[in-house]
């Protein structure tokens, strides 16, 4: 009954082993989304959907792509990137960094292109850093995510969106140093504390 009229997804660990059911609703139920319970097997933040089937195509890579849901995740196979991980809609956590950092050199984040999925992002990379790894960020518009993008241009737009990831440090720096003119050292270290600690 908890899964009643919703399109299930299988959840499994790296290995392969079910673990649990994530679902989403096809009526105008109050949740969009949910998982199953958490257990000692299935707790979320320690798992990243997909990851048994693109593994080994992350090695390949030496990438590790990240979005945020499951359509998302669909999207981007669809489009021939298939060296994708979910988050199934929670902030990434540590465990999740420790697992990406186990099979992949870069993660690339993929994530929405609104206020909130930028924040998301923001969030991550101190823990993705802290592990060592490369962070690059793919750029999407205000208002898009993988999904939509694939569904309003088509696959070669989103993997072209993809393929021009940026650094996502100089990114950031981009975001919260001055601009105009040329600017002091010192000046911009007390813009980029400003930023961080608001």
């Amino acid at each position: 009954d908890r899964f009643r009229h919703r399109l299930m997804f299988p959840i499994r660990n790296p290995s392969g082993r079910l673990v649990g059911f994530g679902g989403r609703t096809l009526g105008d139920d109050r949740a969009k989304y949910i998982n199953t319970k958490e257990t000692e097997r299935f707790r979320k933040r320690s798992l990243l959907y997909g990851l048994d089937i693109s593994r080994r195509a992350i090695r390949e890579k030496g990438s590790i792509l990240v979005v945020e849901g499951y359509f998302d995740l669909l999207a981007v196979v669809a489009a021939g990137v298939d060296w994708v991980v979910a988050t199934m809609g929670t902030a990434l956590s540590a465990e999740q960094v420790r697992l990406c950092a186990r099979y992949a050199d870069t993660v690339v984040l993929c994530y929405d292109g609104d206020k909130a999925g930028q924040e998301a992002q923001r969030r991550a990379l101190p823990l993705l850093l802290g592990q060592k790894l490369a962070v690059r960020k793919v750029v999407l518009s205000e208002g898009a995510d993988p999904d939509t993008v694939r569904l309003q241009e088509g696959d070669d737009a989103l993997s072209a969106h993809i393929e021009a990831s940026v650094d996502a440090v100089e990114a950031e720096l981009d975001e919260i140093l001055p601009r105009a003119g040329d600017i002091d050292p010192p000046t911009q270290a007390r813009c980029a504390l400003n930023r961080v600690t608001q």
